[in-house]
Order: structure tokens, then C-alpha cells, then sequence
């Protein structure tokens, strides 16, 4: 797995590689699709309402392994964070 430093970097480098009027959001999705490629999800620090309560609603039942309800909690949080927060 690359560092997120070189990831970013190459990002920006193949977005744009104009020496005058950089396009900083052309750098910006750029950065943001190579995350994405990459197995990363940007998401807020802190969880907003709208999410808890999707994560809640969406928990699955039954008897799991603490590891992989822990696992199962994550990435419900994490895929979701983006698309909840509008």
C-alpha cells in the first residue's frame, strides 16, 4: 500500500501539470478519486446525527464476534459518511 503523501502527490501531479493557473479543484477530486481507488473514504471526525442513526437502523442482528461487529460497524459508518452528510 502506497503512503497517503506519495498517493496525493502523484494525484496532483498527473491532475495538473500546468505551471500557471493551477486548477486546485481538478487537484482536489483528483486526490479524492485516487483515495478512493486506493480503499480510502474521506468522512467528518465526527459522526453527524443523520449517520448514527443509519448506522443504528442498519446494525445487523443476531450473534457476531466482537471483532467482526466492530468490523461490520466501521465500514457501515464509513461507506455511508459521505453520501449522509447532504
Amino acid at each position: 500500500m502506497t503512503d497517503l503523501p506519495t498517493l496525493i502527490a502523484k494525484a496532483i501531479r498527473t491532475a495538473d501539470n500546468s505551471f500557471f493557473s493551477e486548477d486546485y479543484t481538478k487537484q482536489a477530486m483528483a486526490v479524492m478519486k485516487a483515495l478512493t481507488a486506493a480503499g480510502y473514504e474521506i468522512c467528518p471526525k465526527t459522526a453527524p446525527d443523520k449517520l448514527v442513526e443509519y448506522a443504528i437502523d442498519n446494525m445487523p442482528f443476531g450473534r457476531m464476534k466482537p471483532e467482526d461487529f466492530i468490523k461490520e460497524f466501521y465500514t457501515t459508518i464509513v461507506t455511508n459518511a459521505r453520501r449522509l452528510e447532504k
